[in-house]
């Protein structure tokens, strides 16, 4: 049995600045993540490119639409361009994978993951965790309703005797084999991702 992990429990606080962001930005709370828009995707300054580059952002308060305006912003950063199936090159491999808001319970906040992605879904659900955190420190944890939803794997049990019959990759395919080779190599397929350039620096695969 794979473990599961049932929340990403944000026990920290990150120091933030108040950066350029424009509250015109705020998007409504009903729709839905994964599904770009002109607007979005040509934007050319984001918020979580520029958190990730410099470590500050400003701070916001916590609601829904807040918390949708977030998730978007990580979706349409160029990380998120490697991550979800909203965007042209992850479809491409197969990457069919969708994060969306499915309610904020005071400081706890619930997400859906739904489709196939590269990563772990647990680390889709934590980079996503980080990120509210930043931008709405007051959030104490962000998890899902239903934690099968971060199974990597689907395992299909025998009602009779309680085996495991058959084990289903929820995966997006190893299109390049990658992922399985640094899970040989000790390498976290995680902190590399689905392409070279998903990981700034000299990331190299020791060759077999």
């Amino acid at each position: 049995m794979r473990p599961t992990c049932l929340v990403a429990t944000l026990a920290f606080l990150l120091q933030s600045q108040v950066a350029a962001f424009s509250s015109a930005n705020l998007v409504s709370h009903t729709r839905t993540i994964g599904h770009s828009t002109p607007s979005t995707s040509s934007r050319l300054y984001n918020s979580y490119d520029d958190w990730r580059e410099n470590g500050i952002t400003d701070q916001l308060p916590l609601d829904e639409e807040t918390v949708q305006m977030c998730l978007e912003e990580l979706v349409e950063s160029e990380y998120g361009k490697t991550m979800f199936g909203v965007h042209d090159l992850p479809a491409s491999v197969g990457i069919t994978g969708e994060i969306e808001l499915a309610e904020v319970c005071g400081p706890e906040v619930y997400l859906t993951l739904r489709g196939k992605f590269w990563h772990t879904r647990s680390h889709v659900l934590g980079r996503a965790a980080v990120w509210l955190n930043a931008r709405m420190p007051e959030i104490m944890t962000v998890s899902v309703h239903d934690p099968d939803e971060l199974n990597d794997f689907e395992e299909v049990i025998d009602e009779c005797t309680g085996d495991v019959i058959e084990e289903i990759d929820r995966r997006s395919p190893d299109f390049n084999g990658d992922r399985q080779t640094m899970i040989y190599q000790g390498i976290d397929p995680d902190q590399r991702g689905p392409f070279v350039s998903s990981m700034g620096g000299d990331f190299k695969i020791i060759p077999s």
